[in-house]
């Protein structure tokens, strides 16, 4: 009966001792785990911003690659073509309904937006640059410039600067684009009849 307790007691002794002695060892190894997997995802995350914003650095290149309307050499007979793709006037009421409505659909946000109109000269096309910031995944927000830019054709990019907020999927975008519209018209001189000189019945009247 001693000897059992003997026996039990060593036992638990050296169970304590191997436990004691592996403990640290383990949440060493765990520490070591967490510390991997905690890499692995902050390598991922940044993997995934850089090839967010290598795709910006493509679209914006393809973006600032759109021929931007130039000025009329000839303002008083513009080139036909030239004058009937751009609009009479440059107002951006339906440009910012359709912003408003793409950006509702695609879960967009618009933080700010900023126009600043220059109107249109006999030498100088008529223009509205507007500074935009939008915010949301950045795939939401080139669909919402793709469609802006398809339906308005007379729509320029001229800046594009991207800021990755609290994750890869959070973008905040500010934005340049530009609206056209054509120069005025030199109005055609007006041409005065000239009255018919007196008969020469009526002169000697």
């Amino acid at each position: 009966m001693m000897s059992s307790v003997k026996n039990l007691s060593w036992n638990w002794a050296l169970a304590r001792r191997w436990h004691q002695g592996q403990l640290p060892w383990l949440a060493w190894l765990l520490s070591g785990l967490a510390a991997l997997a905690a890499m692995a995802t902050a390598g991922a995350w940044l993997h995934a911003q850089q090839r967010q914003l290598a795709d910006a650095r493509r679209d914006l290149a393809t973006l600032q690659a759109r021929p931007a309307p130039t000025p009329a050499s000839a303002p008083a007979e513009p080139d036909p073509d030239f004058a009937r793709r751009l609009p009479l006037d440059a107002s951006t009421a339906d440009w910012v309904r359709d912003m408003q409505r793409v950006t509702g659909q695609l879960g967009v946000a618009v933080v700010s937006m900023v126009d600043t109109p220059r109107a249109a000269t006999a030498d100088q096309l008529g223009r509205h640059d507007l500074q935009l910031t939008l915010r949301g995944p950045y795939p939401q927000i080139k669909l919402v410039l793709k469609e802006l830019l398809d339906r308005h054709a007379t729509t320029t990019v001229g800046r594009l600067n991207l800021r990755v907020m609290t994750s890869p999927v959070d973008v905040e975008a500010s934005l340049l684009l530009t609206r056209w519209s054509r120069p005025l018209l030199a109005a055609p001189a007006a041409t005065v009849a000239a009255a018919p000189a007196p008969r020469a019945s009526e002169a000697a009247r």
